[in-house]
């Protein structure tokens, strides 16, 4: 239960009803995108990979925070550029 009282709870935030999510496929490798908004209100694009060739293949991920969704857009839509730039393909999420 939260107390009322207490002014350090928040409520979720509602700015954003879902994450926008983006694949790019490479021969060897899957890319993701995923722009959400965290508990604290501040959009952050998280950023993951991993290698398609086999079971051991190389992965990771990132995470960059942006102050606004307008922001966030922006460097979304810098890394998916390029992405297609080095010949990665869109795939449906």
């Amino acid at each position: 239960m939260i107390d009322p009282a207490d002014d350090l709870t928040r409520p979720l935030p509602v700015a954003s009803t879902c994450p926008i999510r983006m694949q790019f496929a490479a021969p060897d490798r899957l890319h993701t995108l995923l722009l959400m908004q965290d508990l604290f209100e501040q959009w952050v694009l998280i950023q993951g990979w991993a290698g398609k060739a086999h079971a051991s293949g190389r992965c990771g991920g990132k995470a960059r925070p942006f102050d606004s969704l307008e922001a966030g857009l922006a460097a979304l839509q810098a890394i998916a550029q390029r992405f297609q730039k080095q010949g990665c393909t869109p795939v449906a999420a």
